[in-house]
């Protein structure tokens, strides 16, 4: 199906009309006479309908032509405006109107020959025999139709070819309109995927640090009558904690800003640490580490360490001081398995239950997200095994060569 590009507006094609019309009409009055100009009429007409409705305009050029073949003594100057309806016709969207102007312009070579012989005669010089006279006659109407046919097939193929060049570039417009309608789903796809690294980034620098804090607050604001140097040490390790979330805070926006950071070197090196911080915090850890360690690529470490990070930093909000967490650390050919069970005493935690949906939910689905995206595997629920408390277990594969 074509598809026209030229869209002006109707008034545009009825001035041309009146234009062509009062340019044919004065040169066919002037002549032949006053009677040309309901033809030139008719064919001015048919060229103001050629763009809103070609088939329309082919049958008003049809009934001038016959007009014209019928009343008047010979040709006028207003059959140029033929021309242009049959180059109009190629371009419309129906295959019947164009399939209708090629089989025009074929017949008008056939009419234009009919009406030159009404109009010549065709009488050869004195002397030749009869059949030679009628040869002569069928060669002249043969080849006056084939010029006239060809002259406005001409046109009719002008009109494909322009139609054709029209379609092709439609169909570029419209597959650049796709690429970039693609282009903005991917973006707004890369957008949502950095809203939700950002959204679990904050949550495993901030988190943890805060969940010491309020441990560590608690503690303080119980010992500061009976035990100052408790609470002092307690206020220490706030300080402490603080400085190191702000730190974290940091590199993160560095990273953002296009700055190198440190947030990515983190990995099981850094557990012992990691470990230490919430001990001080009241969480009863004990870590138990098997096999030979491998070199993980950099993302699997940071995801090794975030594992038990989120594990351990929820069991101190959830648990509070005192709740025993297990930490089994199993290294293998293939990769390394991180379990780890926790127990609560049936004590508070540090977070109230009305506060837990408008605090949690970005650390476990950060925890599966960070493991999937290297390969491995988290499971986490609560125990089976009778003891209250809540388990998390994790598969992190190891891929010999990988970037470090």
């Amino acid at each position: 199906m074509w598809t026209s590009l030229d869209r002006r507006p109707f008034a545009v094609d009825v001035i041309v009309g009146v234009v062509a019309f009062g340019f044919f009409g004065c040169l066919d009055v002037f002549r032949t006479g006053w009677i040309t100009l309901p033809v030139d009429a008719l064919f001015a007409l048919a060229l103001v309908f050629r763009r809103r409705s070609p088939g329309t305009a082919l049958g008003i050029s049809w009934l001038g032509a016959l007009v014209q073949l019928l009343v008047l003594p010979s040709f006028i100057n207003g059959n140029v405006m033929l021309a242009v309806v049959i180059f109009a016709t190629s371009l419309s969207e129906s295959r019947l109107v164009r399939r209708l102007g090629l089989a025009s312009s074929l017949a008008g070579g056939v009419v234009a020959s009919v009406k030159l012989v009404l109009i010549t005669g065709l009488f050869l010089p004195h002397g030749q025999h009869a059949s030679q006279l009628a040869v002569s006659r069928v060669i002249y109407f043969v080849g006056v139709a084939g010029v006239i046919a060809a002259a406005l097939s001409l046109f009719w193929l002008l009109g494909t070819i322009t139609g054709t060049r029209r379609a092709l570039i439609a169909a570029r417009l419209e597959r650049l309109e796709g690429d970039q309608e693609l282009l903005r789903a991917e973006l707004r796809v890369a957008q949502e995927t950095e809203r939700t690294r950002l959204s679990r980034e904050m949550h495993d620098v901030i988190g943890h640090s805060l969940a010491v804090i309020i441990a560590q607050s608690d503690g303080a604001r119980y010992a500061v009558a009976k035990n100052p140097q408790a609470a002092t040490d307690a206020l220490g390790v706030i300080n402490q904690s603080a400085r190191s979330a702000l730190d974290d805070v940091s590199d993160l926006l560095n990273v953002l800003s296009g700055g190198d950071g440190h947030e990515g070197s983190l990995g099981i090196a850094d557990l012992e640490g990691l470990v230490a911080n919430l001990r001080s915090s009241g969480l009863v850890v004990e870590v138990a580490e098997t096999g030979h360690r491998l070199q993980l690529s950099t993302a699997g470490d940071l995801a090794l360490y975030r594992v038990v990070q989120e594990a351990l930093t929820n069991a101190l909000k959830h648990g509070g001081p005192g709740t025993r967490v297990d930490v089994a650390i199993s290294w293998t050919v293939d990769g390394v398995g991180v379990t780890t069970h926790t127990t609560e005493d049936g004590g508070p935690g540090l977070i109230a239950e009305a506060d837990r949906p408008r605090l949690g939910g970005y650390g476990l689905a950060g925890m599966v997200e960070r493991v999937r995206l290297v390969g491995g595997t988290v499971e986490s629920g609560p125990r089976v095994d009778g003891v209250t408390g809540f388990g998390v277990a994790a598969r992190i594969p190891h891929h010999p060569g990988a970037p470090e």
